[in-house]
């Protein structure tokens, strides 16, 4: 049995909030007579979460069940200044206190969460804005894995009972025209170490973005990235409204190999010195309940080679590291093609109480499926209950590639 309470959450606040007050202090003296000064203005949220998790593990694992109970305590603030010289100004963190009971192999992924899920703070500049601190980023319009954004992969195979952390990073936004917007962030990666493979260095990223709302609305972006152990890669999105319920989407990137080598070690097919690309292509309905059903075709040009599929090193949950927020520099997918299908019914029996989401990843190459449903109900507004299911069902030479085959979980959320 574990418990953890960082200490370092109440020196950030305090922090944040000095950091703010002095800023807020020199405005009201800068403003002198003049009527308006700045206040700090604090909105918070909180949830406390109980999770019973069980993951049946394949056969190279010892075929046993890894377990994981914990109690977790998720704080959300959020300090703004109004007025002043700091106006606009605002802190984010998301600190994290957790009582758990955890089993597992060393070589899955730990579940515990981490002290501090996000904080960072931002800056107004002009029409733009700057921040720092710990961050988790998203864009694009995929359903699950974004492949211009290598930053944060995901192939599902973190539940959404549980969190993924921000990464270290300094970042900046600033409008260029009335449709569009220019991003630049720094990061530190947090790879874990791959023989072979250089996880040093920092991630840089630049993205544009232009929206269009009209009738047709439209998205589109265009994305430049790579470094801290990936190389560098161009990438594209765009999403198109074909009237009120269809939504037609794509998303690719392309590099010359996936990740950088190292001095030593195995050269995978993936880090071969040639252009590959990933992308996706997708079409969405939603109902007028708010229900969406998604479709999406996924290729993959970084897929592993049957001896890299033998391999349960380096297929077992490829781009899992030693937690979510820490990844490996290898693809998220084994396969080239598969085709996902994924729906979400927040009102399921038209009952707002009842939620249902679904989601069905089916590999094109070899016949293989991985499955996912949550059932979700609230008794009040303030609890809801989730179980989840995922199973997997693949052929024998890519059952290294799925070292949980199956997992279950129950979890009680109470929001305040």
């Amino acid at each position: 049995m574990h418990y953890y309470c960082a200490s370092r959450i109440a020196s950030l606040l305090s922090g944040a909030a000095l950091a703010l007050c002095a800023a807020a202090s020199q405005a009201d003296e800068a403003a002198g007579d003049a009527p308006t000064g700045s206040t700090l203005r604090m909105e918070h949220d909180a949830t406390v979460q109980m999770i019973g998790e069980r993951d049946y593990l394949s056969a190279p694992l010892g075929g046993n069940v890894a377990k994981y109970n914990a109690a977790e305590l998720r704080l959300n603030l959020q300090l703004h200044c109004d007025g002043g010289l700091c106006d606009g100004s605002r802190a984010v963190l998301k600190p994290r206190i957790w009582l758990d009971d955890e089993s597992k192999p060393d070589a899955l992924p730990s579940r515990q969460p981490q002290s501090l899920m996000e904080g960072y703070a931002i800056v107004p500049l002009g029409e733009g804005e700057v921040g720092a601190g710990k961050r988790l980023l998203g864009w694009g319009p995929s359903m699950l894995y974004s492949p211009t954004n290598r930053l944060f992969p995901d192939n599902g195979a973190v539940t959404p009972r549980r969190e993924i952390a921000g990464k270290p990073m300094a970042f900046a936004s600033l409008p260029f025209s009335t449709r569009g917007r220019f991003s630049l962030l720094l990061a530190d990666p947090n790879l874990d170490p791959v023989p072979g493979i250089r996880t040093g260095g920092e991630f840089a990223l630049a993205r544009s973005e232009w929206s269009w709302v009209s009738e047709q609305s439209a998205t589109l972006g265009v994305v430049l990235g790579g470094g801290g152990g990936l190389q560098p890669y161009a990438g594209s999105y765009a999403q198109y409204g074909l009237g009120d319920a269809w939504t037609l989407s794509g998303e690719f990137a392309a590099s010359r190999g996936f990740a950088r080598r190292g001095a030593a070690g195995p050269l995978l097919a993936q880090d071969q010195d040639r252009w590959r690309w990933d992308g996706t292509l997708g079409l969405r309905y939603g109902l007028a309940s708010s229900a969406e059903i998604g479709l999406e075709l996924i290729y993959n040009g970084y897929a592993l080679t049957p001896a890299e599929l033998a391999n349960p090193l380096i297929a077992g949950a490829p781009s899992s590291g030693s937690s979510p927020s820490h990844n490996r520099p290898l693809h998220p997918f084994v396969q080239s093609r598969y085709a996902l299908l994924q729906t979400t019914w927040p009102k399921l029996f038209g009952d707002r109480r009842w939620g249902l989401t679904t989601r069905w990843l089916q590999g094109l190459d070899q016949s293989s499926s991985d499955i996912f449903c949550e059932l979700s109900y609230s008794p009040s507004d303030a609890s809801t209950i989730y179980f989840g299911v995922s199973h997997s069902r693949v052929p024998s030479d890519l059952e290294p590639s799925r070292p949980v085959p199956r997992n279950v979980y129950l979890a009680l959320e109470f929001h305040f």
